[in-house]
């Protein structure tokens, strides 16, 4: 159906088109009504309009001033011109403004509806003719315009959703829409989509500005957008691409997280989520790291944790993510901190298994760790344990064990320099420590785990 919206400060004249027409018959439907220009822009933004009936003498707007704006933001909507003004060059201003007809007011009563509805509807039909055999017009990149990107949970229902379309956008691809001017009160009224205003973007030709709307989508968007904060606002040379495989090392990255320092330290923690949001890895890949780390710290931590950590399958925005991650840390700061001794036993326990994840290379005995945290071998030991939930040895061993899994699914390097990297010098020992603690041997767990290798 034909939406149509009826502008005209006369009520009598409103309620009567509205009423008399047979607008059903003609594949139509009066959708709302206006006493001026400034309320019918105000309509458009929130509704869907094909065709404008408008009065050219209003209060507020006149029907002129009403057409310039409608030219600019709505140049799909048809016009159709109400008028009492016989005044020749005031109807040419009209029609050059892109009207398809004018009626005059006064034979509204002297001409027949229907007569009238039928040359509308072939006028509209030549219109769209005419705008599918026109030869392509110059696209005028507007200074800045205003994107709004369905925060859908599902990629499906992304494009069910037509709140966008109601207020005036236009859709740049599924779950992306998009206007040349600010759409006033759609951020308050539609909250589950993310409010992007991109500035500086003239120069742009229109594919351009496609390729720009889509690829920050699917880049900088997870990074950027902040739903408390309102509207993102941002030029093109904001934009920052995303990282590629080469520009970080996600098993190193893994082994920092793998690190307790983070759990204790506020200061250290903000530094990895800093990191993190420098990094800018791509959204599913920094997702599919945090699954895996959460494998490692519930078998980590296990022991000491009430019930397992657990993850969403997808997080749409990076804050989200930041939420989970200040979540999962208080769990396991309040799991592995113990009331029966002071913060400053437990802060050199923590230290030492900071030094142990971060020195698995080297062998370092429990008498030496003891030395390095000042705490004597036999007390160290006792408190390791019942804050760590197992030996010193036993914890080493199981890190150890666990950065060797790692090298074995995302490098090709040889079975010695693996044993070496995690503190054996004997290959055939390590084997057999790997085989005990994994159940088969490093070259077997290679073959069961074909990960992304790198030399």
């Amino acid at each position: 159906m034909i939406q149509v919206l009826v502008v005209d400060d006369e009520k009598i004249v409103r309620k009567g088109l509205v009423s008399f027409i047979p607008w059903e018959q003609f594949g139509m439907t009066v959708v709302g009504e206006a006493n001026n220009g400034e309320n019918a822009l105000a309509f458009l933004e929130k509704n869907k309009v094909d065709l404008l009936f408008t009065d050219l003498a209003m209060p507020v707007m006149s029907g002129i001033e009403l057409m310039r704006e409608i030219s600019v933001k709505y140049p799909q909507i048809q016009v159709v011109v109400l008028t009492l003004h016989q005044d020749f060059e005031y109807v040419q201003e009209a029609l050059r403004l892109g009207a398809i007809d004018y009626i005059a007011k006064t034979d509204l009563e002297k001409e027949q509806f229907e007569d009238l509805m039928a040359r509308i509807v072939s006028l509209l039909d030549m219109q769209k003719i005419k705008r599918q055999t026109a030869a392509p017009t110059e696209y005028r990149t507007p200074d800045q315009i205003y994107v709004a990107y369905s925060l859908a949970q599902r990629q499906e229902d992304m494009g069910s959703d037509e709140v966008p379309l109601a207020y005036g956008a236009s859709e740049a691809e599924e779950g992306s829409w998009y206007w040349t001017y600010e759409p006033r009160d759609f951020a308050e009224r539609a909250p589950e989509y993310a409010m992007v205003c991109m500035k500086n973007v003239q120069g742009l030709d229109r594919k351009a500005i496609m390729q720009l709307i889509r690829g920050y989508r699917r880049n900088g968007l997870f990074y950027d957008y902040e739903p408390q904060r309102g509207m993102l606002e941002m030029t093109k040379e904001d934009i920052r691409p995303i990282a590629s495989s080469e520009d970080y090392h996600l098993q190193d990255l893994k082994l920092k997280w793998l690190n307790s320092d983070w759990i204790y330290d506020e200061e250290g923690f903000e530094d990895r989520l800093a990191e993190l949001a420098r990094l800018r890895l791509p959204s599913i890949r920094l997702t599919r790291l945090f699954f895996s780390l959460t494998d490692d710290w519930n078998r980590l931590y296990g022991s000491l944790l009430e019930q397992p950590i657990l993850i969403k399958d997808s997080f749409l925005l990076f804050v989200e993510l930041v939420d989970w991650l200040r979540q999962t840390r208080t769990i396991l700061h309040e799991s592995t901190m113990k009331p029966q001794f002071s913060v400053e036993i437990q802060s050199s326990i923590a230290k030492a298994k900071s030094i142990a994840q971060g020195s698995v290379d080297q062998s370092i005995s429990a008498s030496d760790m003891a030395r390095q945290v000042n705490m004597s071998l036999s007390y160290f030991s006792q408190c390791f344990k019942q804050i760590v939930g197992q030996t010193y040895t036993d914890y080493v061993r199981d890190i150890r064990m666990e950065k060797a899994k790692a090298y074995l699914t995302n490098t090709q390097k040889t079975i010695q320099w693996i044993a070496e990297q995690v503190g054996y010098t004997d290959e055939k020992y390590f084997s057999r420590i790997f085989k005990e603690h994994v159940g088969v041997l490093p070259s077997d767990f290679r073959q069961m785990n074909p990960g992304p290798r790198s030399k």
